[in-house]
């Protein structure tokens, strides 16, 4: 019998051994594998040297100088130049229906809250926009707006938002856009996968000839899609899409083709004058950097720095957006005639300017929706809308525009909640059932002790009714 104790306590371990084996956990799966590297963490891949030296910030093929455009288009923003004429400057308001492909992994891995989804649009819309209060505050504001799609493409609700689950289309291979693409004509087509380690890309710039194919897309790493994306600093503010969406609307890197000439700055380097001239991507956020005899622009949403250090697109690069918008993606966004300004707004307290806009071309009946920015915070405010105009000289030069009233289209309205000349009011009004064609003008006015007259009035606006 004492033989057997030995026996019987070993047995016991075993088991006890054989359960603690069984109850182990699984050894961690790598996050990312990268040309043959496994990173088991995000923080462990973005600092990694691989990371730099592939250039795994973006994927979109540089500028190739033996390489002309393959479709015809103007010179004013074609492959290889850049010609910023004012036609181009942001006088009125472009908005951009987009569709985002949410592609996951079976086990669930790059899934995307319609809530992640909706906030990384907020940011397109703080970036292009300069929004007070984003990141993007001190930037220039592009007026280019961006929203989740409300028809799909044979004219059903939808919310913007496609989900797929496919581990091929996951590792961003299969040729997914030709199944998912929605008409790369007039939507801004977004995937969201693994990007194929990069953090983004778009395939090739519209004047390279990609529109209207299914290809036409941006391609953005789902971890660091949105607002505090999973990837975490320094690529988790969802910067990384809008320097995708810059090359997807005609941009370049500044570093593009090096340093290029001065005076040849609109032939060369990134083909705009107004960015630093730059060798090579910043990465980080550096106190100062110099590449070219000149501070690079490391702040610009078209370097590699990270997300919190970008705040700016350059004017000339919002002017090569718009025409980029005009002639090579004409039917993508609304606005483009339907909203030409007419008048400047007069400068009220503080030398704030009320800037309205409105978003869209109309029908009778239908709505528009009207942005009013630089508005002083918690004054009473009122819109005028009306088929004809009249100009009435005011003080400093500006004009105020007055209409037949018809109403009650909309006002008093509060533009509160902000400090004066911060305040931003969205709304959304119907157009009047009895305006069936010609034009809509429309003004906004608010009461300003500081202003002429005790007001100050907006721009002047008006949109085609059809």
């Amino acid at each position: 019998m004492k033989s057997l104790i030995p026996l019987l306590l070993l047995g016991t371990t075993l088991a006890l051994q054989s359960r603690a084996l069984s109850q182990a956990p699984p050894a961690p799966l790598p996050v990312i594998e990268v040309l043959g590297q496994k990173f088991y963490t995000w923080e462990e891949y973005t600092s990694s040297s691989l990371f730099q030296s592939a250039g795994l910030r973006c994927n979109t093929p540089p500028f190739d100088p033996a390489r002309g455009s393959t479709k015809t288009g103007p010179s004013d923003c074609a492959y290889g130049s850049t010609n910023p004429t004012s036609e181009y400057a942001p006088t009125f308001l472009y908005d951009i229906p987009v569709v985002v492909h949410v592609i996951e992994r079976t086990n669930g891995v790059g899934h995307l809250t319609e809530a992640k989804v909706q906030s990384q649009i907020d940011v397109l819309n703080e970036d292009f926009r300069a929004l007070s209060g984003s990141l993007g505050a001190n930037g220039f504001d592009g007026m280019i707006r961006f929203h989740l799609a409300t028809e799909d493409p044979a004219g059903n609700p939808t919310n913007g938002i496609t989900y797929s689950v496919n581990n091929t289309w996951f590792n961003d291979g299969g040729s997914y856009w030709n199944f998912l693409a929605w008409d790369t004509h007039r939507y801004l087509n977004i995937y969201t996968n693994s990007a194929s380690g990069y953090l983004g890309y778009v395939p090739d710039l519209p004047q390279g000839g990609i529109v209207g194919s299914n290809e036409d897309r941006v391609v953005v790493l789902y971890s660091s899609f949105g607002r505090n994306g999973s990837i975490g600093p320094p690529y988790n503010k969802g910067r990384t899409t809008t320097h995708e969406v810059g090359h997807y609307l005609g941009l370049w890197h500044p570093f593009d083709g090096g340093c290029g000439t001065i005076a040849g700055c609109y032939t060369t380097g990134d083909r705009i004058c107004d960015t630093a001239r730059e060798s090579s991507p910043v990465f980080g956020c550096p106190g100062s950097s110099n590449s070219c005899s000149s501070p690079d622009p490391y702040h610009n949403y078209m370097d590699y720095s990270d997300d919190t250090c970008m705040w700016e697109f350059t004017p000339e690069q919002v002017r090569r957006m718009r025409c980029t918008i005009q002639h090579w993606r004409s039917n993508l966004a609304t606005s483009t005639i339907c909203n030409p300004t007419y008048s400047s707004g007069c400068a009220g307290t503080g030398g704030f300017v009320p800037a309205l806009s409105v978003g869209g071309c109309a029908t009778g009946g239908s709505s528009i929706t009207l942005d009013l920015t630089n508005g002083l915070g918690g004054a009473s405010s009122f819109l005028f809308l009306g088929t004809t105009r009249t100009s009435i000289p005011m003080a400093s030069g500006c004009l105020l525009n007055t209409y037949p009233f018809v109403g009650p289209a909309l006002g008093p309205f509060s533009n509160s909640g902000a400090g004066a000349g911060n305040g931003t009011l969205n709304l959304n009004i119907a157009v009047p059932v009895s305006i069936s064609s010609g034009s809509l003008m429309m003004q906004a006015f608010q009461v300003d002790a500081g202003a002429p007259n005790g007001w100050c009035n907006s721009n002047g606006v008006e949109i085609i009714i059809s």
